[in-house]
């Protein structure tokens, strides 16, 4: 499969390991608050980071990573890359010599969508509840908010209680099943790239803004 089919499929895929319910803790919303507003501040603490993640889908798998400075992010999973700032995200798909170009989805909190925000979940559209705590992890799942529009379904965030990094993160969309793994959060001191047309000189550009 295309990484420029697989990462417009996982626009409206979301997030992580099944894990048992143990009785009494699903409805453990403050639990599960407290856990979200941890894991966005130690985000928030750092000026620029970058992320190593693992994607699992069915028979596809592969690695990936991005970097995030402020609201611009460089992502690259197989031959796919994806630039954007505040407002404009380009997609260039090296092996069809393609760049899409869209507005940036700020609403968003898909990892391979908007990587800027995801791990954001407080404000969204979903609400959370805790599903388990246990040995150094917590298992929060969010469901979209009754009224709300997005497509991805529940996601579930399983995240290390004593660093507050994410674990990994499962998408559901009517069954189908995403599961990105955090291999490695760490503090980026750099400037992320920016687009250069000059670099994609004969691909085809598709703009949809």
């Amino acid at each position: 499969m295309a990484e420029k089919r697989f990462i417009a499929r996982c626009l409206l895929l979301v997030a992580a390991m099944l894990c048992g319910v143990l009785p009494g803790k699903a409805a453990d919303g403050g639990r599960a608050r407290e856990i979200l507003e941890k894991l966005a501040a130690e985000f928030r603490a750092m000026a620029g980071y970058g992320v190593k993640f693992g994607v699992l889908s069915g028979d596809y798998e592969a690695r990936g990573s991005y970097v995030v400075e402020g609201d611009s992010y460089y992502l690259v999973l197989g031959d796919a890359e994806v630039f954007a700032d505040a407002t404009v995200r380009r997609e260039v798909d090296n092996r069809r010599r393609e760049v899409t170009v869209m507005e940036v989805d700020t609403a968003s909190r898909n990892i391979l969508n908007n990587p800027v925000r995801a791990f954001d979940f407080l404000g969204s559209e979903y609400v959370p509840s805790l599903v388990s705590e246990a040995d150094g992890r917590a298992v929060v799942r969010l469901k979209p908010a009754a009224g709300s529009e997005s497509p991805a379904g529940d996601v579930t965030l399983t995240v290390d209680t004593a660093t507050m990094r994410p674990r990994s993160l499962s998408y559901d969309y009517d069954g189908e099943q995403v599961l990105v793994s955090v291999l490695e959060v760490a503090p980026f001191a750099g400037h992320v790239r920016r687009f250069d047309p000059k670099n994609y000189d004969g691909y085809e550009f598709i703009d949809f803004r």
